[in-house]
């Protein structure tokens, strides 16, 4: 056998196992709990995919930790100093009233092409995409609630208006049950779990198919959405 030959044989043996790992249900499971005892709050969440799994454990106002690991093996740990909400509240103002800093050269062509791409893209089909891959998933799991409340009213005006709509949203796929303590306590407690399944060749052709349709690689031109025929009867997301 030549050298030539063994190589071939190599890229189909990884071609077929690519395929075979992509054409297969990756579960997704994702966890977060909170507890607080003697008004310290400890947190602590988790996401795994394909057995890639981070996780995050941190007290609130005190010191934290995140980390990736691979099955049994640590990959990857970031210590946190100091973990608060109004510390997360402001880095994310920082970062939205951050001035842009001076673009490289990998930068300006990344730029370049996003604008060359969104300018030959038809974006009106967009939302049929999000839920053609929602519809894709399988065995969904979704419950979960929470109890929060900070010493700062505004706090927990703010936190309100993020977890009422996120609950809301979330609600075709399970139950989220939200209340808030305004006794002007920082309490935060409960846990919510999710679970799902989805393959990712299906979402991968999903997203081929879009390209198909709206992305016209001749030029920019007035775009229009796609004739493309809607499909009768999407398949129901399957719950437990």
């Amino acid at each position: 056998m030549g050298i030539g030959e063994l190589f071939a044989g190599v890229a189909l043996v990884a071609v077929a196992a690519l395929i075979a790992l992509i054409a297969r249900p990756w579960r997704v499971e994702a966890t977060l709990k909170a507890t607080t005892s003697a008004s310290a709050v400890s947190l602590a969440g988790g996401l795994e995919v394909a057995r890639l799994s981070a996780s995050a454990a941190a007290i609130l106002g005190g010191p934290g930790v995140i980390a990736v690991h691979l099955r049994a093996r640590e990959l990857w740990r970031r210590p946190i100093t100091r973990v608060s909400v109004e510390a997360i509240l402001t880095w994310i103002d920082e970062r939205l009233s951050k001035p842009a800093a001076p673009e490289t050269t990998l930068g300006r062509l990344a730029r370049r092409a996003k604008t060359w791409l969104l300018a030959r893209t038809d974006l009106t089909d967009l939302p049929e995409l999000g839920l053609r891959v929602l519809f894709g998933l399988q065995d969904v799991s979704l419950k979960g609630s929470l109890t929060c409340g900070f010493s700062d009213p505004a706090l927990t005006g703010k936190a309100a208006a993020w977890l009422f709509p996120v609950a809301g949203v979330l609600a075709p796929f399970g139950l989220l049950e939200v209340d808030l303590d305004w006794s002007g306590r920082t309490r935060i407690d409960g846990s919510i779990e999710v679970s799902f399944r989805f393959v990712p060749a299906r979402v991968a052709l999903e997203g081929l198919r879009f390209a198909w349709h709206h992305v016209h690689l001749r030029g920019p031109r007035a775009l229009v959405s796609s004739t493309l025929p809607r499909l009768p009867a999407l398949p129901a997301i399957t719950t437990r």
